[in-house]
């Protein structure tokens, strides 16, 4: 492994909220737009390096912000999309991101993201659970 970069950002907007539908097409809500502002701000504060290659993303998300039952997986997508928006990660498909773990957290606030940067020879997939 070569580097491990940590960012803290807002809590993000779930899949759900992102889009708004429109009367011909689909465009980003206003929550998700403020959200970008707001995150983005975070993430240039922060001066995260601009990692080249693969990496492995790790994700603590505010656990109990309010009494809301929320969908972990919901909140990946906006979060690895500001990343590459950015230019933190190169892309967020199969050649650059080779694991992705989302977790809740009751410590900080927001969303906590561990970007490990990995050398093809260093990432051995988990066995799978299915066979």
């Amino acid at each position: 492994m070569r580097g491990l970069t940590v960012i803290t950002l807002p809590f993000p907007v779930s899949v759900n909220g992102l889009f708004a539908d429109g009367k011909t097409r689909r465009h980003k809500s206003q929550r998700y737009c403020d959200w970008l502002i707001d995150a983005g701000y975070a993430l240039n504060l922060q001066r995260p390096p601009k990692i080249k290659g693969q990496v492995i993303l790790h994700y603590l998300l505010q656990e109990g912000i309010d009494n809301r039952r929320r969908d972990l997986g919901n909140y990946e997508k906006c979060v690895t999309d500001l990343l590459v928006s950015h230019g933190v990660i190169e892309a967020d498909d199969g050649r650059i991101v080779r694991e992705i773990t989302l977790r809740w957290s009751r410590a900080g606030q927001g969303i906590q993201i561990t970007i490990i940067s990995v050398q093809e020879e260093d990432f051995v997939p988990r066995t799978s659970i299915a066979s």
